[in-house]
């Protein structure tokens, strides 16, 4: 790359981000787990669409193969469309378990690169501009296997690789906190991203995820615009013999004036996504989410 193109990578980067932030600040996205997988995804993104919300995210694995053929992402992304429907984020998680990028052989590394690199084209065919990746772990249950030095070189060395081809299709890599015992705090995270020096890389953030061992509007704040997708989700902390848990949004103890003015301070335009796994018992539990969630960016 020259220095000229090279200088023009931020550039690129910020129009495409002031295109983003030219409608409402906050577009309310919905995650398909929410619905049942037997349900044809265009039946998704109507019912999605039907319950207040113009985004969603889905995902390789549960909503289509990683294999998935051109025709066929694109006929989904006409499907989205024609609902009035975003696609949002695709994530790369179910490939990553496989392969995570800080794996000790080199092997399962270059499978979980081209799992990556498979998922940027398929995002371009969807018209998604960002990838969640959940792409380490260090370990399982009790027992270390990889550790958080080893994994810091190898993730970063292995997602150097991609981030040519996501500047060239302009979607964001952007691994998410969650509960997989590295980066765990926002300097952390910061620094991580940051190393890339690239506006391409950036960071789902999860509102929820932090609450065992942080303070979500600390991270909103720290990150400020590194951050480019969001999930929503509330948690109960533990209190007495009650153990600690994942609640209804409004029904935890997420500080949500306090996320959503750090939001606001930080300058965020872009999608919110509650990401709540379908609850059977509940027939009305999408609309439910949209209310609740409604009532969380009012306070905006």
């Amino acid at each position: 790359m020259t220095r000229r193109e090279l200088l023009a990578v931020p550039l690129a980067a910020a129009a495409f981000s002031a295109r983003a932030q030219s409608g409402p600040r906050f577009t309310k996205g919905i995650c398909s787990i929410i619905f049942p997988k037997e349900m044809p995804r265009a039946d998704c993104f109507a019912q999605a669409k039907s319950a207040g919300f113009d985004a969603i995210e889905i995902a390789i694995g549960n909503d289509l193969p990683l294999d998935i053929g051109r025709d066929d992402a694109r006929r989904m992304a006409d499907a989205a469309a024609k609902a009035g429907i975003q696609i949002a984020t695709l994530w790369v998680s179910d490939p990553l378990h496989q392969n995570p990028l800080n794996a000790p052989d080199p092997a399962v590394r270059a499978r979980g690169v081209d799992a990556i690199r498979r998922a940027i084209s398929i995002a371009s065919d969807l018209n998604c501009g960002a990838l969640l990746l959940y792409a380490v772990r260090l370990g399982s249950g009790a027992k270390l296997e990889v550790g958080s030095e080893e994994t810091w070189d190898r993730f970063t060395a292995e997602l150097t690789k991609l981030v040519p081809d996501a500047e060239r299709a302009k979607v964001f890599l952007n691994p998410e906190n969650v509960w997989n015992k590295f980066l765990l705090s926002p300097l952390e995270m910061r620094s991580f991203v940051d190393q890339f020096h690239s506006p391409w890389v950036g960071t789902h953030f999860d509102v929820g995820n932090v609450m065992q061992y942080g303070y979500p509007e600390d991270w909103i704040l720290t990150l400020g615009q590194r951050i480019k997708r969001v999930h929503f989700k509330d948690f109960k902390l533990a209190a007495g013999a009650q153990p600690a848990r994942f609640a209804d949004l409004l029904e935890g103890d997420v500080n949500w004036p306090a996320v959503m003015a750090a939001f606001v301070k930080t300058g965020y335009h872009g999608f919110i996504s509650p990401e709540i796994g379908r609850d059977p018992r509940q027939s009305d539990q999408l609309k439910a989410v949209s209310a609740a969630l409604d009532k969380i960016l009012a306070m905006a």
